[in-house]
């Protein structure tokens, strides 16, 4: 059933109560009234225990295990008898109580639940029912004390071996990198839907594209249709006189026949509406991510009847595997996936509002990724968030929530369990544009390898046959990826299929291993401890405390469980590599700089790796880093903090996945090669100029030619044809001192600061260090920095400030608070000037005479000392 919003659904406005009881205390809804008065707490709901003890301000992170008690939450409300009750997620082990009556026992927090009232409140006699609503939410680990087989392997990812047999989140039970906080409670909304002559029961909705040409640029001729198809069952008092079908502007009238279901009449109504060359859903690096309204009319006893099947887009999608690739195809159109993995913006409610999605995927979507993966170590995500990445042009690649371990799938009632949680997950995306892989598990054949275990017991029959058929059923265009990774000889190998990469990573191979492995596609990468700014650190820690070694510390810093290193440990490696500097040594003497470097190192690997995967020829489609966004405050994995914050490493990603970008690369003897990757959907006419500095100031060199970039293409340039003669680009010849210690290749308009549709090139540059970065710090690097309000004559708070240099000026960091700029920690040029617009994030900006003003500073990791954001001026004055 394609995701149906019922007009006559609304939530439960009730004032709900949790209270905390040991596990099988009060274990029937009898012994409920025994809880004491004092014992409950006001409860957050939609929410968890986690997030309703932290808006009571009684929340620390590991002060309790929510796993080792019962939870009752409860509320006083009213219900209409002829009514269902609607559960959108309980997690995990519940049952639900209307006064007395048990209405329902769950032990899966993936599926959503109906109940019809009718039956449970016929005795009442009254259509307006007054009672307590009760949820008991029983001990986990109670439950997994039961003895039941084991599987036939162990893995490190969870201690609990036994939760292979119990349907929730792994967040909160995996040590090295899972905050210790289990999801208990109901997470998601509980909706009352109230009754009504009309219902739709079940709707088979989904879309293709039909085309002998789909058209990839505005230039082509193009002869394609939309097709929807929809199979709509109807519950209906009353005759229905017409069922219609609305996609935009256009409609079809579905044919109607009748089918007895039980006492109540049901109809069926099929058919197909098709749209004549209609514009098509795109990633949005790569055009718009168009989407149609859709509805179903019906039509019954002279009233009109309403349903929203929110929007849907049209669009082509292919894998391509030939010879062991895995390369994804939209319209059409090879596609470079590049993205993250998404971790859930608040780990304590698992909130899946818009407001809370909305900000963090805006990020990734300014960060140029159009992929984002959801982990089969998480939960699946609300409709919000794929309603959002149809809107914002990201694709999905979605695993199925299981990992590493040897789940029961031949026990009846387990694989009746998970059978019904994908079919209703995959009720929910059928219409979703932005679905692009559905991944049956995270790292359960690679867990199995890797352990050596039989080659034959690698993919079971669930993941090899019962759940892809299910997938095509619903998504046939959709790729099926049974396990990620997956693919070659062994699972992990990396030439092959779909890997997951940490050789430049937590392998501490050298930075050129990203291009020696020969890789194709990679949905989990470059995962290091990433640091976040002195303002989120100065939140996590107390007085006395610093980062380093300190215990407060160390337990935000992921690692996988029964290693001796963690990925700070993988950090400094690579900060000792960049800048040859001793890291221990350094957070000795001086702390601010061992912190100025680790925000950066990692940004630094993360773009030059990204730069060797989608210059030309490379083989390597798409590139997933592990993660999005931290799960808590701390050094983790994500690019962005727990707190919203972009972290450094953000910026370098942001700039090597532009849609429009230039990259360089070292080829060793045969020199620099830079390459300009235009992913748009329209030609690009510019400049390129390569600069070629000594001692980051004097020009020894400088060569341009003019360029055009098909839409959706690469190209490579050498270095070495835009200069007059050789100046060995990559210092590989070494016949002596380098000549340069930086190369520094820029793209510019090419008329008038207009590409060939009037449109402004957006800022591309990519700077090479053949010497290495240069990072001590110098005295004046005649750094200065302007700002003047973005629009002053406007309301906005916005902010631009003009940055110029005379000398290099290396990863400058703009710090002014209350204020998010569009570009930081970036490489500045001599003589270049750069304007980064600050936009409000903390109210106004207007100070005590009336007018404008930041204040702020900017720091270069190559400076001594930071340098004030000056007065009001553009750089003119």
């Amino acid at each position: 059933m394609a995701l149906v919003r019922h007009p006559y659904q609304q939530p439960l406005d009730a004032q709900w109560q949790f209270a905390e009881v040991a596990a099988n205390e009060l274990p029937t809804i009898e012994f409920a009234s025994q809880i004491a008065d004092h014992r409950w707490q006001t409860a957050q709901v939609p929410g968890t225990v986690a997030s309703s003890l932290h808006a009571l301000e009684r929340f620390t992170y590991g002060d309790r295990q929510f796993d080792d008690a019962d939870y009752w939450f409860r509320c006083h409300c009213d219900l209409p008898q002829a009514a269902a009750l609607c559960f959108d997620g309980l997690a995990s082990l519940s049952e639900v109580f209307w006064n007395d009556i048990l209405l329902l026992s769950s032990e899966n927090m993936f599926v959503q639940h109906r109940i019809d009232l009718s039956a449970h409140l016929a005795r009442t006699g009254g259509m307006i029912h007054s009672g307590i609503l009760s949820l008991r939410f029983r001990s986990l680990n109670t439950a997994l004390k039961i003895r039941r087989p084991r599987g036939r392997w162990r893995t490190r990812l969870v201690e609990q071996q036994q939760l292979r047999w119990v349907r929730t989140s792994l967040l909160g039970h995996m040590p090295g990198w899972s905050p210790p906080v289990a999801a208990v409670g109901p997470y998601r909304a509980i909706r009352i839907e109230t009754a009504n002559d009309i219902r739709i029961v079940d709707a088979d909705v989904r879309t293709r594209l039909d085309a002998s040409d789909v058209f990839h640029t505005p230039d082509v001729a193009a002869q394609s249709a939309g097709i929807v198809s929809a199979k709509i069952h109807i519950a209906a008092t009353t005759p229905i006189d017409q069922v219609i079908l609305h996609v935009g502007d256009t409609q079809c009238r579905l044919d109607i026949a009748d089918q007895l279901s039980g006492e109540s009449p049901a109809f069926m109504a099929g058919g197909e509406l098709r749209l004549v060359n209609p514009s098509l859903w795109w990633p949005h690096t790569h055009g718009q991510p168009t989407l149609y309204p859709a509805q179903i009319e019906i039509i019954s006893a002279g009233q009109r009847h309403l349903f929203d099947l929110g929007q849907l887009g049209f669009r082509s999608i292919q894998v391509r595997r030939e010879q062991d690739d895995f390369h994804l195809h939209v319209n059409g159109v090879p596609i470079f996936c590049r993205g993250a993995c998404w971790m859930p913006p608040d780990i304590l409610s698992l909130a899946g509002d818009e407001a809370r999605l909305r900000p963090t995927l805006l990020l990734a979507r300014d960060a140029g990724m159009n992929m984002i993966r959801v982990v089969g170590t998480m939960h699946y995500e609300s409709d919000s968030f794929y309603r959002l990445c149809d809107e914002l042009g990201i694709l999905v690649w979605q695993d199925f929530m299981f990992a590493n371990m040897d789940y029961p799938v031949d026990d009846p009632v387990f694989s009746a369990n998970i059978l019904h949680e994908a079919n209703q997950f995959l009720n929910r995306i059928q219409l979703s544009p932005c679905i692009a892989v559905l991944c049956g598990s995270s790292e359960i054949e690679q867990q199995a390898a890797m352990l050596g275990v039989s080659r034959d017991l690698w993919r079971n029959h669930f993941f090899a046959d019962s759940l892809p058929r299910l997938c095509a059923g619903f998504l046939p265009e959709t790729s099926y990826v049974p396990s990620s990774p997956s693919g070659g000889v062994m699972p992990f190998q990396l030439d092959a299929g779909v890997s997951h990469y940490f050789g430049v990573g937590a392998y501490l191979r050298p930075l050129d291993d990203a291009r020696r492995t020969g890789l194709r596609f990679t949905s989990e990468c470059l995962g290091f401890s990433n640091m976040p700014d002195d303002s989120t650190i100065e939140q996590l820690l107390q007085n006395g405390e610093a980062p380093g070694p300190h215990p407060s510390w160390k337990q935000r810093i992921p690692r996988d469980n029964g290693t001796s290193w963690d990925f700070e440990d993988v950090r400094d490696h690579y900060m000792a590599q960049l800048y040859q500097v001793d890291p221990a040594s350094l957070r000795y003497a001086d702390m601010p700089r061992y912190l100025a470097l680790s925000r950066v190192s990692t940004g630094e690997v993360m773009a030059q790796t990204l730069a060797e995967w989608r210059r030309a020829g490379s083989t390597c489609h798409g590139a997933l880093i592990w993660f999005l966004r931290d799960l808590w405050a701390g050094a983790g994995w994500g690019l962005i903090d727990a707190l919203g914050k972009p972290k450094a490493a953000y910026y370098y990603v942001r700039r090597a996945m532009a849609a429009l970008t230039v990259l360089i690369t070292d080829e060793g003897l045969n020199g620099l090669a830079i390459h300009i990757v235009n992913d748009g959907p329209t030609s690009v006419q510019a400049e390129l100029q390569l600069d070629l500095y000594r001692h980051g100031e004097t020009l020894i060199a400088q060569g341009m030619q003019a360029v055009t970039i098909n839409s959706h293409s690469t190209i490579q340039i050498r270095a070495d044809s835009l200069l007059e003669h050789f100046f060995d680009t990559a210092y590989a010849y070494r016949f002596g001192p380098p000549g340069h210690d930086v190369a520094v290749a820029r793209l510019r308009s090419a008329d008038a600061d207009a590409d060939a549709d009037g449109n402004e090139i957006p800022y591309c540059a990519a700077f090479h260090f053949p010497t290495g970065i240069k990072h001590h710090g110098e005295r004046d690097l005649g750094l200065q920095a302007q700002f003047e309000p973005a629009e002053p004559a406007s309301n906005t708070d916005d902010f631009v400030v003009y940055l110029t240099t005379r000398k290099l000026a290396v990863s400058i960091a703009i710090d002014v608070p209350g204020y998010l700029p569009d570009d930081n920690y970036f490489h500045l040029a001599p003589g270049a000037i750069r304007e980064i617009r600050l936009t409000s994030s903390s109210g106004s900006s207007t100070s005590s005479n009336g007018k404008k003003s930041v204040q702020g500073s900017v720091f270069a990791l190559n400076a001594l000392s930071p340098v004030k954001i000056g007065k009001p001026a553009s750089p003119s004055e």
